[in-house]
């Protein structure tokens, strides 16, 4: 469970211009409203921004955007639209990207034994190409397979699916057993199957869903955190860009640590869409409690016949008694 969302403020006071931050930001980047963090990932490296709501600061933020030196730039006021915009530009979003008809839903072992099969295919396939040998369907060894997923664990390579993965979530836990769990999962699905020889070869399901994954060409974490009463709502999605498809994982389980993921392709239209409401989401202003009801007025009785009367009355309806 997030405690929370404050960014450190060592690093703060390190940043060459926090200075002109106007006191009462300063003051609330120690208990910010929201966050919205955008993490890239490309081929020859990548970004991170952090973008705080304060109260009283409207839509306006404070971006923190760290260094690889643990350094810290700090920048206000700036607009949502810098954590969106971070996000278009790194996956191409402007461009007409259509969907791939496909949704999975895997534990983490299947999406490592996926990222690390993709990786064992798309090596057979270079290499095939390479020795000008061409074959009619690869099959590949469980070893081969698992030296792809100690590849990536050990040299993320971002140009790899299973490295890219790594540089997102970090190293998974690459061993033969998890390995095997997550393969068979994965024959379950019917994306793979075992041959007689004890090989695994993709079938078709895969093949279509799964041959763009094969060329990672970047990636964008979108992290949202939001305050509530005792905590705060958390949402993440990976945004990873192949060839021609933009696909988007939703990590399951607690916050830091999934147990499994949901993964889906989109068109660049609605994956631009979809960050764009989920910013302005965050950036939305808690709603106004509603007004409290007023204590009811309290009944008045002229002391002479009991009638009742109103606050306003001065006299008695009834008798004509002055009222107290």
């Amino acid at each position: 469970m997030i405690e929370t969302i404050a960014p450190d403020q060592v690093l703060l006071d390190r940043a060459a211009n926090t200075g002109p931050l106007p006191p009462a930001v300063r003051a609330g980047l120690a208990d910010p409203m929201a966050r919205i963090s955008v993490t890239t990932v490309t081929r020859d490296g990548g970004r991170r921004l952090d973008c705080y709501a304060v109260a009283g600061a409207g839509k306006q933020l404070a971006a923190v955007t760290p260094d690889a030196k643990g350094e810290a730039a700090v920048s206000f006021p700036v607009e949502g639209v810098l954590a969106e915009a971070l996000i278009v530009e790194t996956l191409g979003l402007d461009q007409p990207l259509a969907q791939i008809d496909h949704r999975s839903e895997f534990d983490i072992a299947a999406l490592w034994a996926l990222a690390a099969l993709a990786d064992a295919h798309r090596q057979a396939e270079l290499e095939s190409l390479l020795a000008r040998t061409p074959t009619r369907q690869v099959a590949l060894s469980e070893d081969s397979i698992y030296l792809r997923a100690l590849d990536g664990a050990a040299l993320p390579d971002p140009r790899w699916l299973s490295g890219m993965l790594t540089q997102v979530f970090g190293p998974g836990d690459v061993t033969e057993a998890r390995l095997l769990e997550g393969l068979a999962a994965l024959a379950r699905a019917g994306l793979i199957a075992r041959g007689p020889t004890g090989l695994w070869s993709p079938q078709p399901t895969f093949i279509t869903a799964f041959a763009h994954l094969e060329l990672p060409l970047a990636a964008a974490v979108l992290a949202i955190d939001r305050r509530r009463a005792g905590g705060f709502d958390s949402a993440t999605r990976l945004f990873l860009r192949s060839f021609a498809a933009i696909w988007v994982i939703e990590p399951r389980g607690p916050v830091g640590a999934p147990t499994a993921v949901r993964l889906g392709s989109v068109g660049a239209a609605d994956a631009r869409t979809f960050v764009h409401d989920a910013i302005a989401l965050a950036l939305k202003q808690p709603a106004a409690p509603p007004p409290a009801q007023k204590a009811a007025e309290a009944r008045r009785f002229c002391r002479q016949c009991g009638h009742p009367a109103t606050a306003a009355d001065r006299f008695c309806g009834e008798c004509g008694a002055e009222l107290a």
